[in-house]
Formats: C-alpha cells, structure tokens, sequence
C-alpha cells in the first residue's frame, strides 16, 4: 500500500485519501501534487540504480571485447621478405668476349628468357632438412664368409703344396722319419699331427690364420709356422731335440694347459704380440720370445732347469706386461 504525506503537516496518511480530496489529519485539499513518504521514496531507489549498474557493465563488456578482438591477417596478401640490399659493384674489370654466331640467340633479357628468382636462403635450408630427414640409411647386410674345403696332404705324393684359397682347411698327418713338407699361400686353419724323427714342416711362404699342433715333436723334427696376425696353438708335447719357430707379430701363441708341455732339450723360439705357456716348462727346455708392441707374457710354471728369455722387438716399444706363475728349481725367467 502507497503511503502518501501530505503538503501542509507533513503527515503520512493513506492513498484513500486522494479519494476524499482532502488530508484526514488537518483537512487540507489534496488537488495540487502530493509528496510521497520517505519511506517510499527510498523504496523506489533501486529500480534506477539497477538499470544504470547494468548499463554500465554491458558498456564495459563491449569495449573491452573491441579491443581484446583477435587481429585477423589478410588471406591474400604474399608474404613480407627482407629488403634486399643492392650488392655493391666490384671494382674488378669486367672482360666481355666477343658474340659467336651460337650466342646471338641469347641476347634476349634474362627476364624474357624465364631465369630463376634468387632462391629464397629459407627454403634451401628447409629443402636441405627435408632431404636430410627422409634420407634413409640402409643397415650393412653382414656377407657371411664362404666355406673352404677341407683338403688333407700327403707328404709322398705332394711334399710340396701352394695353396691359393684363404678359406680352405689343410691336415698334415703324423709325419715320419724323411718327410718333409713345405706350404705356401693362404690358408684359414692349419692342422698339424705329429712330428717325429728328422721330419720337417717349413711353412714360412705360407700365410695362416690359425695353426693346430695336436701332435707331438720329437727327435730332431723341425718346425717353422707363419701366422701374422693370427692364433698358434700347440697341444702337445715338444720333447727331444726337437725345434719349433713361430712368426706372429701380430697374433698370440697359446701353450695348452691341459695336453701342452716344453719339456726335454727341446728349443721354441716365438715371435707374437701375446704369448701365454699355460703348460709347463720342464727338463732343459728353453724358450726365446720376442714381443711386440704392448706385448703380454704369461708363464704359469716352470721347473728342473728349463730357462725362458725374453725381450722387446723395438728399443722404443713400451714395457712388457709379464705374469709369472710358479718358478722351482733351477727355472729360470730372464729379460734381455
């Protein structure tokens, strides 16, 4: 209900009162404009303050979305290279050679004759990484060697024997008093049996990856093995007054523990990069071995008088490395 106050006693009294026409406290006409009560007059504030509040937020909220808007970039337009800068003419004299009939036709401007924009450094670089990304590196198919043949020599027939295929196998049997065989060309194993009496086996014009002694040597049997670069195993027993020579600069010689042995008044002279007597040295055997460059000697026993020198192949070459085992009796290890 509106309360209404009236312009003389500023008294409240009801809306009815307009109806009578005249204020119910002091009588006075009501015809001219009536004040509202305060009370009225604060309730009615808010409808105002409410649509201006509202106005001023939609206010904000356009501007701030006109210049928060996102920069659309023109779809037509190329776009923007560097300034290139004019190169500066050279102060080298230009020599201009005389036309030939052929080079007539090319007097045309290089832009009639369609030449080439300079390339653009970007792309290149671009196109150079893309060829770098899709080149595909293809893995070495690893060959596997081919298999030689297995071929045995028989001193009475051919003491004498070339061979000309690096991945065949050749056996010698167990030679005997008066055989003497000599090998040349390449090989990849070498097997050798027995060597007794004044037999011999001269292998220095061949070229071996790998020597098998199973074999023993004994009596005056002589024997000279080439390996360069590769593995000399001996299993057996050198005795007697036998003697064996080994070239191995590059390779290693093995004494096998199990079946190999010095032993006698036997003489082994060994030229390798490692050499490693895991059989002993017994009797008056003597063994001579040179070492090459960062050369390795291993010497697990020797015993009764067997004596083993030892040296570098160059003045200049570093140390040998040198593990000895047991040394008893009148053993002796000895470095020149």
């Amino acid at each position: 209900m509106t309360t209404l106050t009236c312009p003389k006693c500023r008294q409240g009294m009801p809306e009815t009162a307009l109806d009578t026409g005249q204020c119910p406290a002091c009588g006075f006409p009501l015809e001219g404009p009536v004040v509202l009560n305060e009370q009225q007059r604060q309730e009615s504030r808010p409808f105002p303050v409410l649509i201006l509040s509202i106005a001023v937020g939609v206010l904000a909220i356009g501007t701030y979305a006109y210049f928060k808007r996102p920069e659309i970039p023109p779809r037509n337009l190329p776009p923007e290279r560097p300034p290139v800068t004019p190169e500066q003419e050279s102060a080298v004299a230009k020599h201009i050679l005389p036309f030939t009939p052929s080079s007539l036709t090319n007097n045309a401007p290089r832009s009639e004759r369609g030449a080439p924009n300079p390339a653009d450094p970007s792309s290149t670089v671009d196109d150079k990484n893309a060829q770098e990304r899709t080149a595909v590196v293809e893995p070495k198919k690893e060959t596997q060697r081919p298999t030689g043949a297995v071929m045995k020599i028989d001193p009475k027939i051919a003491p004498k024997r070339d061979f000309d295929n690096p991945d065949d196998t050749a056996t010698l049997p167990d030679l005997a008093t008066g055989d003497r065989v000599t090998l040349t060309g390449k090989l990849r194993v070498l097997k050798i049996g027995s060597v007794n009496g004044k037999a011999s086996i001269d292998a220095t014009g061949l070229v071996a990856e790998e020597i098998v002694i199973s074999g023993d040597l004994n009596g005056e049997a002589v024997v000279q093995l080439n390996a360069p670069n590769g593995k000399v195993t001996i299993g057996g027993y050198v005795g007697g007054s036998s003697k064996i020579t080994i070239v191995a600069p590059g390779g290693e010689v093995i004494v096998l523990e199990s079946s190999g042995r010095l032993t006698d008044r036997s003489t082994t002279v060994v030229t390798a990069k490692r050499l490693e007597i895991a059989g002993k040295m017994l009797g008056n055997s003597r063994l001579v071995a040179t070492l090459t460059t960062d050369g390795l000697l291993k010497v697990t026993a020797a015993e009764d008088n067997a004596t083993l020198t030892y040296k570098k192949a160059a003045e200049s070459d570093p140390p040998i490395t040198i593990e000895k085992g047991a040394i008893r009796g009148g053993a002796k290890v000895i470095g020149e």
